[in-house]
């Protein structure tokens, strides 16, 4: 059966077009049903034309449909909406556009209806939603786990110092296995703090706040240097930004460079700078050992391996899911490293690269000679 002449060239429409007409006791039904329409649904023509949608679609998928052919009749306005609709043989997230075409006096005379097959954008959709279900999960089970390792493994350290206090050495060997074992608990620890640190920093939410970027070094390098062993400067700058944020972020290139810098008396340079507009750049500039050649791999987007850490790998997730950037490079000669960082903020006062904190005054420029790409 072809199309009534009226609306045949809707046939030379390459997307699923239909028409509905109100018959004579006011119900909206199929008046036409394009080519590109019927090759999608596999069925002819003659199952639409002068019946409702609750009578081609049988059960709640018919109801649901017609009840929006009706809304559009009854409000004479565009109308898009979804529902599910079953089409050839299976259920299918169809995205209809209504569009009402009216007399001159303003009644209505016919809705035209356009259609988007939506099922595999839906599908990714609640993919994606269960897999950040699944994801939240396990983050939490691993953060639990994390938490009720760590007191045995500081046990076991206490332990194994408090056996190599009154321990005689034999030469038989018992000495090197305590302190293999004392190790062993430390490197446990460390890597337990990684992981907390990395769950934490998907955890944190992002709120604008505004502080100052001394204060709020300060407090870091209270937790990380209480004893002042290493030499930091830092920008004076008040800024309007996610503090927690930075915070974490800050935090773990600080411990990074602390710990495996490999000096006992670590130079250390903070300088923040405005970036694109609504971002904010920090730089950390030390004179240590560089990074690894597997954590250098992914702060400058590679992939995540055990052997660069979970720490740096929570850092690199918090920034791309801020829109941010992170780069890095190891100066030549083991001069040390250089790591950039942006994150959404601002600077609200004038004074952002000179100044410092009670522990360092003025923070010379850093030569960066790395493109940073920020994310829209």
């Amino acid at each position: 059966m072809p199309l009534s002449p009226h609306y045949a060239q809707l046939d030379l429409i390459a997307s699923p077009v239909f028409v509905l007409e109100i018959d004579a006791e006011g119900q909206p039904v199929y008046a036409a049903f394009n080519k590109k329409a019927r090759s999608v649904s596999g069925r002819p023509l003659s199952d639409y034309l002068g019946r409702t949608a609750k009578e081609v679609y049988v059960g709640p998928f018919g109801r649901a449909a017609y009840e929006r052919h009706c809304q559009a009749r009854d409000s004479v306005a565009p109308l898009v909406y979804q529902v599910d609709l079953p089409i050839a043989d299976r259920t299918r997230t169809i995205q209809t556009t209504l569009h009402p075409e009216k007399d001159a006096h303003g009644k209505l005379q016919r809705l035209y209806g356009t259609s988007i097959d939506l099922t595999a954008q839906t599908a990714a959709q609640q993919a994606k939603e269960e897999f950040e279900a699944l994801t939240n999960e396990m983050e939490q089970f691993v953060a639990l786990a994390a938490h009720d390792l760590r007191t045995p493994m500081r046990n076991i350290s206490a332990i194994a110092d408090l056996l190599l206090d009154e321990f005689v050495d034999r030469g038989d060997g018992k000495v090197e296995l305590i302190e293999t074992l004392d190790k062993i608990a430390i490197k446990t620890s460390e890597l337990i703090t990684d992981v907390l640190s990395h769950v934490e920093s998907v955890r944190a939410q992002s709120k604008a706040s505004t502080f100052s970027f001394p204060a709020l070094c300060y407090d870091i390098l209270g937790a990380l240097d209480p004893l002042s062993q290493h030499k930091v400067k830092a920008a004076t700058v008040t800024m309007r930004a996610d503090r927690t944020a930075m915070q974490i972020v800050l935090r773990n290139l600080t411990e990074n460079a602390m710990k495996h810098g490999g000096r006992k008396k670590l130079s250390l340079d903070i300088d923040v700078q405005k970036g694109l507009p609504g971002m904010i750049d920090v730089t950390l500039s030390d004179n240590g050992g560089g990074f690894s050649k597997d954590g250098l791999e992914l702060m400058n987007g590679g992939r995540f391996r055990a052997e660069s850490g979970y720490g740096l790998f929570a850092v690199k997730r918090l920034i791309d899911a801020r829109g941010g950037t992170l780069v890095a490079r190891n100066l030549p000669d083991s001069g040390g490293a250089v790591v950039r960082f942006s994150l959404p903020g601002d600077c609200i006062n004038s004074t952002m690269n000179l100044g410092g904190l009670p522990f360092g005054i003025e923070s010379p420029p850093v030569s960066f000679p790395l493109t940073m790409q920020h994310r829209a």
